[in-house]
């Protein structure tokens, strides 16, 4: 009698296996970078502080409202996805929780990517997709700068690709229902995968499509509809950036120029894609995000230092796995390999950069920066717990979920009975030393430890901090 192969599910386990390995190795150093930083005390208000903030009142069943934000989350993106956050917060209620669970999505989205990879293409293609994927300066930037709801998009997207590449629609109307949970714009990249669709099985005819062009487009139209109805504006303000609307104040430099730098987003998806993954029909995804972030007047749209790029991310990787499944492995001194050389080496060069910009010390995930232990010294000290207390966007993210936290910064006026500020040298959104010179002169008392000033006012007011 025939025994049945004890290798027919050979390729199927080693792919599971190099996915599970690679997503295990991916979590724990995006992790160790995550910590890292704040243990060191860079981690911000913006936007850590305010996603703790938004976990907190999910937690509680309530709509995600945030202080530092100044408005409710839903009324500023629409991602009721991190609601999930506010059921990890019941566990665990602090920022770390939502640190770690980035990791995780982000190292779930990897091991995906690799995984596939293993099964379709090998070993070597797996091996490249690994190495290339962890260090990419698409993820270091989500990984390195506290939270964002697009983690949620990476493994989503990676599930979407793989979907269309191996005809399974099911997955494919998952994915995207999580997509538009997910974020306003990604409804856009939806939209595309109907178009993607298509175009790689345009024998089947519009309906399969169609479903998923119109799961894009009705996600578009609630998100901007619940955006509406939460907005202190009545619509996001994020509008202003591309001429409709009102701004929603945030202090970005804005440029309506024909700058080169608009272009920034389009050569980092090539880098993604090792520059022959963009032959793949799966560069249809990355259009509107490239499109969109191409014609904002936003230049931190353009810029490669934020988080918009980890959306590219599984597209370019898994664009360039479909073109080397295709047509196969580059022979090694033609074009094709010169191209993917250089798409490595250009990829690296930014991985370096963007590490050397936040510079982020590995090492500090096992100690605590003395800057943090004196936030929480001084509060501990001095700050009641109901204590309405103006950070500078060094500082609050340490004290939720223990206080209310508010923003100190210029485009915000929250009434407080307290202002705590640090005098680093270098810091996003710092207040200037004539403000916090002046908020020290007005105040009632004044405390330090170290870097770190917690003032309390004569009464509750409100504060700006301006010279």
């Amino acid at each position: 009698m025939t025994q049945p192969s004890a290798t027919a599910d050979t390729p199927r386990a080693a792919a599971v296996r190099w996915g599970i390995v690679a997503g295990a190795v991916a979590t724990v150093f995006y992790a160790v970078l995550a910590l890292g930083r704040w243990n060191a005390g860079d981690s911000a208000d913006y936007d850590l502080g305010i996603f703790a903030q938004g976990a907190e009142a999910w937690s509680r069943g309530h709509w995600p409202q945030s202080d530092i934000r100044g408005l409710s989350l839903l009324g500023d993106h629409f991602s009721p996805i991190l609601a999930t956050w506010g059921v990890l917060w019941r566990f665990w209620p602090t920022p770390p929780t939502l640190l770690i669970t980035q990791s995780v999505l982000l190292g779930a989205a990897l091991g995906v990517v690799v995984g596939y990879a293993r099964r379709r293409t090998g070993v070597r293609v797996a091996l490249l997709i690994a190495v290339v994927g962890i260090f990419s300066r698409a993820v270091l930037t989500a990984a390195m700068f506290d939270v964002h709801e697009v983690a949620y998009a990476a493994i989503a997207l990676a599930v979407l690709c793989i979907a269309l590449l191996q005809h399974r629609f099911g997955w494919a109307v998952a994915a995207s229902v999580w997509l538009v949970l997910t974020k306003e714009d990604l409804g856009l990249t939806v939209f595309a995968a109907g178009f993607c669709w298509w175009w790689m099985y345009r024998g089947e005819g519009w309906r399969r499509p169609l479903i998923l062009a119109g799961i894009g487009v009705a996600g578009v139209i609630v998100a901007m509809l619940v955006i509406g109805a939460f907005s202190p504006g009545s619509g996001s303000g994020y509008l202003a950036y591309f001429g409709i609307g009102s701004s929603n104040k945030l202090p970005v430099p804005e440029d309506h120029s024909l700058s080169p730098q608009r272009l920034l987003p389009v050569l980092m998806y090539v880098v993604l894609a090792l520059i022959v993954g963009v032959r793949s029909k799966l560069t249809v995804l990355a259009i509107p995000t490239l499109v969109w972030r191409g014609v904002s007047s936003n230049i931190h749209y353009w810029a490669l230092d934020f988080h918009y790029d980890v959306v590219l991310w599984p597209i370019g990787m898994l664009a360039f796995v479909d073109v080397i499944e295709r047509y196969g492995v580059p022979r090694l001194r033609s074009w094709q390999s010169g191209c993917v050389g250089v798409a490595m080496v250009a990829g690296f060069a930014l991985a370096v950069s963007e590490m050397g910009d936040r510079s982020v010390a590995p090492g500090s995930f096992f100690h605590t920066a003395p800057v943090v232990e004196n936030i929480r010294a001084l509060a501990a000290a001095h700050l009641p717990h109901d204590a309405r207390v103006a950070t500078q966007a060094d500082v609050g993210a340490y004290l939720v979920p223990a206080y209310d936290a508010f923003s100190l910064r210029p485009d915000q006026h929250p009434s407080v009975d307290y202002v705590m500020f640090t005098s680093k040298p270098k810091w996003t959104y710092q207040v200037p030393v004539c403000a916090r010179e002046k908020l020290v002169r007005e105040g009632a008392q004044v405390w330090r430890r170290g870097t770190v000033t917690l003032v309390k006012l004569p009464y509750r007011q409100r504060v700006t901090p301006t010279c």
